[in-house]
């Protein structure tokens, strides 16, 4: 890939010390600018938030998923509050009301 000055835009960044020191060393071993690392790195940071999923309804998240899994009119109403009993078998916690 080809950069030209006129094709990019200058960015000042800080990075701490031992990011600095294993970019430098990344930049060594593959014979390529630290620069070039960097963008690099943008890019495929960009193209994962791209791919990332909207989780601005409640029912975009993946745990919705799982609402509705149990219809048994049987279960336990109170596994909120004493999930530890039903996952780990711990003693129930008694109710607040």
């Amino acid at each position: 890939m080809v950069y030209g000055v006129y094709t990019m835009k200058r960015k000042q960044i800080y990075v701490d010390p031992q990011h600095d020191e294993q970019l430098q060393q990344l930049a060594l071993s593959r014979k390529v600018p630290v620069s070039l690392l960097i963008r690099e790195a943008i890019a495929e940071y960009l193209v994962e938030q791209e791919e990332a999923p909207s989780l601005e309804r409640p029912e975009d998240h993946p745990l919705w998923g799982i609402v509705g899994l149990v219809d048994d009119p049987e279960a336990p109403t109170d596994g909120a509050e004493n999930h530890d009993h039903y996952l780990y078998g711990a003693p129930k916690r008694r109710s607040r009301k």
